[in-house]
């Protein structure tokens, strides 16, 4: 790659990510948490939604694409668009698609087609549009991933996005769509409680016994997560993230409570059925938080929401990777 080709790339990074920022933080309200690179999945950031400065508790996964290039053609209602991706696009619609929260992808355009003296665009010789940056006027559209219009058939790389979904100071009604099949519980798997974990929901001696419940379970060995069809750790690491001393004494005691919940929603819970919470990334070492989330019927105080917290931590120079139990919490 050129030193230019790297220039370009930098520069329309740089805009793709201030677009969608200050879009999302200025005038949606929302929350924003951009990745410092793509993890392996092609997640940029995640915008967090939030009404009248209160956050829904509900993320929307965002994929950003920023540069003239990417266009295919475009017509005066869509922008087909190509993506190159190394695990390749069917890959990445059948991952998007098994997800539980939004995922989308914004396409920014940081230039303007150069017209002649007659207003009509000029192109080279191979047809392709000559374009001029256009950086501070740049224009956005985005399109859910988990659409089934999505790709252009019979091709391996082209999606197709429409003019009307314009990404803007505007759109945050119609990323509220999005989000609100996901503000009803309904759509979470229900666990039939085990005696294990009743046992320890009801427990009066509830340190003495958790202690015993995690050491049996721990054991030495790692224990099978079906939703995210991997082996995880059962350590001290979890433990002492539990008893931290950060936590307040209600967390500690609630987490305690749901370690049998926990072992089940692990256990139980259908493949893919996860979601990234948040990523830090640190020299080649990628380290994400991943949420599963289940619900069970408490006959007093009704239905409750769980989220077990699965630490994942990969060197991304071999792509090594390791997976640990690390929290569990009820969900308000």
């Amino acid at each position: 790659m050129t030193d230019l080709s790297n220039r370009i790339r930098t520069k329309n990074e740089a805009t793709g990510m201030r677009v969608v920022a200050q879009y999302v933080q200025e005038f949606w309200e929302c929350g924003w948490q951009p990745f410092d690179a793509r993890n392996d999945k092609g997640i940029d950031g995640l915008i967090l939604m939030r009404r009248r400065n209160t956050d829904l508790g509900v993320k929307i996964n965002v994929q950003v694409k920023c540069g003239a290039k990417y266009i295919s053609s475009e017509t005066k209602d869509e922008i087909k668009i190509s993506i190159d991706d190394k695990l390749g696009l069917l890959e990445h619609i059948e991952y998007w698609k098994k997800q539980i929260e939004p995922a989308i992808l914004i396409f920014i355009n940081p230039a303007k087609p150069i017209r002649d003296k007659s207003g009509k665009i000029i192109k080279d010789e191979k047809g392709k549009i000559i374009w001029k940056e256009s950086r501070l006027k740049s224009k956005a559209w985005w399109v859910d991933l988990k659409s089934d219009d999505l790709r252009v058939d019979k091709t391996k790389t082209l999606i197709s996005i429409p003019k009307k979904n314009v990404f803007g100071e505007h759109s945050k009604g119609e990323f509220y769509k999005l989000i609100r099949p996901l503000m009803s519980n309904a759509h979470l798997p229900l666990i039939n409680l085990n005696s294990g974990s009743k046992k320890l929901l009801n427990s009066i001696k509830l340190k003495e016994e958790s202690h015993v419940f995690y050491k049996n379970w721990k054991n030495g060995k790692t224990t099978f997560c079906k939703a995210l069809d991997k082996n995880i750790r059962v350590s001290r690491t979890g433990w002492n993230h539990i008893l931290s001393s950060k936590r307040g004494a209600e967390r500690r005691i609630n987490s305690l409570k749901l370690l049998g919940v926990a072992k089940q929603i692990i256990d139980e819970v259908d493949k893919d059925k996860f979601f990234l919470l948040n990523q830090t990334e640190n020299f080649f070492e990628l380290e994400q938080k991943l949420g599963i989330r289940a619900r069970y019927i408490d006959k007093q105080i009704g239905e409750q929401v769980v989220q077990v917290i699965i630490l994942r931590k990969m060197n991304t120079k071999n792509r090594n990777e390791k997976y640990w139990f690390y929290s569990v919490h009820y969900r308000r």
